[in-house]
């Protein structure tokens, strides 16, 4: 099973067992993937029968410890199955093209962290001033969870999940924040009532509305969505509460998805490596 930002959705049947996450039969997962299960784990983290079954492909065993996936687990308290993929035992070469899981709960965290963005944005084929103007986007997306979510997280977990991969045989690269908060709706419902749905809360925040209180602009998201789709020829898909908008030069599609905590907002971009 190749679980992707398409294929997960289909195969939640099989991977959501009541308080369990089941991803035995994964054969290949993507950065997508990794934080939504970070997600689906955050929301059960203080259920006495939670667990999560790992691969049983050790080649995707591997990859989840090369990102350091065991630290996640063992940060919201999934310590049986931390120590079964600590004891895996992997050649820890330095891979250009994976972004090792990172979990920043703070902003001054996550700050630090922008020049690790550089060096993979720089290693992953980008340009020098290329990888700078992602960095800065990576850095509006970050900001974005400490503005929307101080204060008001829905659970005990805060802060965000970062992942990323360079695919350089299709000359494109994939990056991945999610976060535990209130999401879209969450965020601009204050400032406009009228709104009913994710999706409309998703697509408002796409036009440049902030929820942010006495903050006149609210361009983070907009700026971010035009170069992605201008510089990059990429796409944007954004999954918060029930709701799932794609973005790309041909246009904008929204539907339905299974309901989470808070928002995943991956960017797809495109590079001539």
């Amino acid at each position: 099973m190749d679980l992707s930002c398409k294929s997960i959705y289909n195969n939640l049947d099989d991977i959501v067992k009541g308080n369990t996450i089941d991803i035995s039969e994964c054969t290949f997962i993507h950065p997508w993937v990794v934080i939504y299960i970070c997600q689906l784990l955050i929301e059960r983290h203080t259920f006495r029968d939670k667990g999560i079954i790992l691969p049983e492909k050790n080649e995707t065993l591997e990859y989840l410890k090369r990102i350091h996936f065991d630290k996640a687990l063992k940060y919201l308290g999934y310590d049986k199955e931390c120590k079964e993929l600590e004891t895996k035992v992997v050649n820890e070469r330095e891979n250009h093209n994976v972004q090792e899981l990172l979990y920043c709960q703070f902003r001054d965290y996550f700050n630090a962290r922008l020049d690790r963005f550089f060096r993979m944005f720089s290693n992953f084929g980008l340009e020098e001033n290329q990888a700078r103007l992602v960095v800065a986007l990576v850095g509006e997306l970050g900001n974005n969870v400490y503005d929307h979510n101080s204060g008001n997280w829905p659970t005990d977990i805060g802060g965000c999940f970062i992942s990323g991969q360079n695919y350089p045989k299709n000359g494109c690269m994939e990056f991945v924040i999610g976060d535990p908060g209130i999401g879209f709706l969450g965020s601009l419902k204050t400032n406009y009532p009228y709104l009913e749905d994710d999706i409309s809360a998703i697509k408002l925040g796409l036009s440049g509305k902030t929820g942010r209180v006495d903050e006149k602009r609210g361009n983070g998201l907009k700026f971010i969505q035009n170069w992605t789709l201008n510089k990059f020829s990429g796409s944007i898909l954004i999954h918060s509460g029930s709701g799932q908008v794609y973005v790309d030069e041909k246009g904008t599609e929204n539907k339905i998805a299974p309901k989470i905590t808070g928002t995943i907002i991956q960017i797809m971009l495109n590079y001539t490596g």
